[in-house]
């Protein structure tokens, strides 16, 4: 019995050992990963070149205030409502606008057939998000977005409208990353709104600070929230980022979990395809025991050889600034100054 049972592990060790020398990746599995599967998840993608750019605002088109995440009360939009008013915009808001199911603005058919009719609507010049929170991942998919190749209108919002942004420009249509109606009570963030609606905004720049990495780079402004990325990757909305310059931003995670996350796009093949990188505010991080965040997205992307302009105001603070999403753009990092010109001719 004793010989047998060794006869046996004997075999089984063989059998093992042949199978790992004779299979190419355990052989050499860095030499295969980045030589074989590395370059094919790089060519998986084709760089988008369409930029369909809907008309700019003037005074008098109609805006409307949709909901598909988040449930909010009436009493949350009069402010906003006030200020989009005050650049001579008349409101409409989608029918679902102050449903209510459970956290969300209503049921998913509720939610999805609030925002659909505003995309149909001819009428209608942009669409701005309510609020943020959770939800949109839930209808996005039956949404039908393909009206806005012929009669495109802006989208604006960030943090779960990202989601929205990442279908819009991988279909090459520009939207806007920027405040939503629930939060336009910050002057500077309601100002590059309004420009960047009415066609009046130019550039974002920052002073250069040791978390730049300076260079100049072109390519479509891709992102938003990171969280957002993360979630959709791997699905039919995975955010095409080839050749692009990659903006991103998050609040309340773990430092670890952003660590996975941005560890997750440079093992995708992701990081690697972009020409360059926005970063944006990291807020509410909870670091425990890890690294300070600066230093972990900067570990992530400083061998990327590509100019990083780290520290504009985007994101989940109370000043969130305005930003043209798949938009080409370029991004300059100097010493003293580190610019995304959204419009060449200025």
């Amino acid at each position: 019995m004793k010989h047998s049972y060794i006869a046996f592990l004997c075999i089984a060790l063989f059998s093992c050992s042949k199978e790992y020398v004779t299979n190419e990746y355990y052989v050499n599995q860095e030499d295969v990963y980045n030589n074989k599967y590395y370059t094919t998840i790089l060519t998986s993608q084709q760089e988008i070149t369409e930029d369909i750019r809907p008309p700019y605002l003037k005074s008098g088109d109609s805006v409307a205030i949709f909901a598909a995440s988040n449930k909010v009360t009436k009493s949350e939009m009069e402010a906003g409502k006030r200020v989009l008013e005050s650049w001579g915009l008349k409101i409409r808001e989608a029918d679902n606008l102050y449903n209510a199911d459970g956290r969300y603005a209503g049921t998913v058919e509720e939610r999805t057939d609030g925002l659909q009719s505003l995309i149909d609507n001819p009428n209608i010049h942009a669409i701005i998000a309510a609020r943020g929170g959770y939800g949109s991942t839930q209808i996005i998919d039956k949404i039908d977005f393909t009206p806005l190749k012929n009669n495109p209108k802006w989208f604006v919002g960030y943090s779960d409208v990202t989601a929205f942004h990442i279908a819009l420009n991988n279909m090459g249509i520009e939207s806007i990353h920027g405040a939503m109606a629930r939060n336009l009570s910050d002057e500077d963030s309601a100002e590059t709104l309004r420009r960047a609606l009415f066609g009046e905004r130019k550039n974002l720049t920052i002073d250069t600070n040791d978390n730049c990495i300076e260079g100049e780079a072109s390519g479509r402004l891709v992102g938003g929230n990171l969280s957002l990325i993360y979630s959709m990757g791997g699905t039919i909305f995975d955010l095409n980022a080839k050749n692009a310059i990659l903006f991103i931003e998050d609040t309340g995670e773990a430092n670890y979990a952003i660590d996975r996350m941005l560890t997750n796009l440079k093992l995708s093949g992701k990081l690697n395809a972009v020409k360059g990188i926005v970063v944006g505010d990291f807020t509410n991080m909870n670091q425990g025991s890890d690294l300070p965040i600066e230093q972990i997205i900067i570990d992530k992307v400083k061998d990327l050889g590509i100019p990083v302009m780290y520290g504009v105001k985007c994101g989940h603070d109370t000043k969130n600034l305005a930003l043209y999403l798949g938009r080409p753009v370029t991004l300059k990092v100097t010493p003293s100054k580190a610019t995304v010109i959204f419009d060449d001719e200025e």
